[in-house]
């Protein structure tokens, strides 16, 4: 099985380090008060280069409760090692990456969120322990962004409260897109030393 991972794309608010460990600039952004709906209800899809927006039905449970638990379990074993407290599921943030991942173009959506995706992998505990697995490549004595080490420490920034992931199927790739989307969102540059602790002795 082929498994693929990309970088952890900073949202509105971050921004995202480039190869050569430069700031580059931030993703565009778009003014939640210009929606012809209410945001606030997650009734939306995003398609198109950045912010296409058309209503759709809501979904409530994306995915079931014994994969939410999962995912959640998951997490906050992860966390626990590094002092973060546990993260609680975000419904909202569940609806918006499953409305981003509907088109199968495995890209960040450059939303509101901190944002991880994976594809190729059996399960989401099997992509977390991936964006985990990050840990041995990360630097506490330098600690900032990296595209090495941008899941993992999303994973486990203290910040973070919630989390809400989607997965998509896709026949023409022959994989499973999965998404996590964390409120408040992690990778603020400045920010890595309070919000990434040492794991735990």
């Amino acid at each position: 099985m082929v498994k693929f991972t990309t970088l952890l794309v900073a949202t509105v608010a971050i921004f995202a380090a480039s190869a050569s460990a430069q700031v580059s600039t931030p993703p565009r952004e778009f003014n939640a008060a210009s929606l012809p709906f209410d945001e606030s209800e997650g009734n939306y899809t995003i398609s198109g280069n950045d912010i296409h927006l058309e209503k759709r039905a809501a979904k409530t449970n994306v995915l079931s409760a014994a994969e939410q638990k999962s995912i959640l379990d998951t997490h906050n074993k992860y966390r626990a090692r590094h002092g973060a407290k546990p993260l609680k599921w975000n419904t909202k943030a569940a609806a918006f990456g499953d409305n981003w991942i509907q088109a199968c173009q495995f890209k960040h959506s450059g939303g509101k969120y901190g944002e991880n995706l994976a594809a190729g992998y059996k399960n989401f505990k099997t992509g977390i322990d991936a964006w985990y697995n990050e840990v041995s490549k990360y630097n506490y004595k330098n600690p900032g962004f990296s595209m090495a080490t941008g899941h993992f420490t999303q994973v486990v920034w203290k910040g973070s409260k919630t989390v809400g992931c989607a997965k998509k199927f896709c026949p023409g790739s022959n994989w499973t897109i999965y998404i996590c989307n964390y409120d408040p969102p992690g990778n603020y540059q400045g920010e890595f030393k309070k919000n990434v602790l040492p794991r735990k002795k």
